[in-house]
């Protein structure tokens, strides 16, 4: 059995965001795991807000904030490669 898949520039850019994401996800709860047992450190103040320091948290915060890292790069790429098209 064979596949005729082939995977795209855009679906490989895709998939390793998603990746770096996950990651991101799974470093922070990590993190948020065993943050609190080794420093006492209960709680972290972002924009003005407490967040408690649990996995959950500190997973959602990276994966968050890598995800909107990666769209802002992905959008500024886009619109900057209508520019190049056009003077082709």
């Amino acid at each position: 059995m064979s596949s005729d898949r082939r995977i795209t520039g855009r679906s490989a850019i895709a998939g390793l965001g998603l990746a770096l994401v996950a990651a991101t996800a799974a470093f922070g709860a990590l993190l948020g795991a065993t943050l609190p047992g080794r420093t006492g450190l209960e709680e972290i103040t972002v924009l003005a807000v407490a967040v408690p320091v649990t996995p959950l948290t500190l997973g959602v915060y990276g994966a968050v904030a890598v995800a909107a890292l990666l769209g802002v790069l992905g959008l500024v790429i886009g619109i900057l490669s209508q520019f190049d098209e056009d003077a082709a």
